[in-house]
């Protein structure tokens, strides 16, 4: 009797793991890229950056090969689908990072990204009001997401292309002028499958307020196209034609703009200074400090670089 109880129980564990691992591949709509593990993401994102241990998350990642000031979600553009917004950008590794597990920021190492096997548009937060957009990266489970690590732009700009330069950092103004909305969501649909599939749902800022603020119309692109013009893994970029020092870099990497430095020690974003190229070929042992001459936060990047004209330093 005890043998056929403890049968039993493995059995039903078995099914309730299997549940779960279909629970969340419904959530994919690349066939090009198919996650069962977090191990699938370290050989794909090797070449891109390093695999560090981070206290209670474990292995996580850190880019290489990156600007002064760079922070998730700053190098790309927003895009409409029937599964909300969606994060486009031509970073190498965005098929991951950008649409499974999350980011949060380390003292020792800076941005890090936390593995994670659940698909989405993109996970991040939302705030809007007074005639801005903003949204800064999902923590981890548990995490609470500081005001300050949030972006923004001026609603008329929603659909521009987004760069550091473009954005709006660390501003109290604007933070208290607006206000935290949407939140992912999961909701049965037919994206143009066999089947209905269970996604989740990026909803963030309203059409209606998009269209009045830029006069442009936005329309609904399939979710299957736009991860389809995503690209994927692409592996060692010694089989991409160019390596090592030779190797271009892609646009986001290859960014002129004066950058912000990252946050200091204390986690407080800094103003936006020189750009310079932080890229390690191991983790950095002791946090970031910005080299660049402060100023007032909370300026879009756009004046700060027309000022800085002609007085860049390599």
């Amino acid at each position: 009797m005890k043998r056929f109880s403890k049968c039993l129980l493995v059995g039903l564990i078995g099914n309730l793991c299997i549940g779960q691992i279909e629970s969340r591949a419904e959530l994919e709509v690349s066939a090009s890229v198919q996650v069962r593990a977090v191990s699938d993401f370290h050989a794909p994102l090797t070449p891109y950056g390093t695999w560090v241990e981070v206290g209670s998350y474990g292995r996580c990642w850190r880019p290489t090969r990156i600007v002064a000031g760079w922070q998730p979600y700053s190098h790309g553009n927003w895009v409409w689908t029937d599964c909300g917004w969606y994060w486009a950008s031509d970073e190498p590794w965005s098929w991951a990072c950008y649409h499974y597990g999350s980011w949060t920021y380390d003292p020792l190492y800076g941005w890090v990204w936390v593995p994670g096997i659940e698909w989405a548009p993109a996970w991040v937060y939302w705030r809007v009001g007074g005639g801005y957009c903003g949204w800064a990266p999902r923590g981890p489970r548990g995490v609470v997401v500081a005001p300050r690590t949030f972006v923004f732009v001026e609603t008329a700009r929603f659909h521009e292309p987004v760069k550091p330069s473009t954005v709006i950092v660390n501003n109290a103004k604007i933070i208290n002028q607006t206000t935290e909305i949407g939140s992912i969501k999961y909701e049965n649909r037919n994206l143009g499958g066999a089947r209905v599939q269970k996604v989740a749902i990026n909803e963030g800022p309203g059409t209606d307020v998009i269209q009045k603020a830029t006069g442009r119309a936005v329309s609904a692109t399939p979710i299957r196209e736009v991860v389809a013009r995503t690209p994927g893994p692409r592996g060692n970029p010694a089989n991409d034609g160019e390596t090592g020092k030779n190797a271009k870099p892609p646009a986001a990497e290859r960014n002129d703009s004066p950058e912000k430095p990252p946050f200091d020690k204390k986690g407080a974003l800094q103003s936006p200074g020189q750009d310079k190229d932080i890229s390690r070929s191991n983790p950095p042992q002791q946090s970031p400090t910005p080299n660049a001459p402060s100023a007032k936060p909370g300026k879009p990047r756009d004046g700060q670089k027309e000022k800085n004209s002609g007085k860049s330093k390599d």
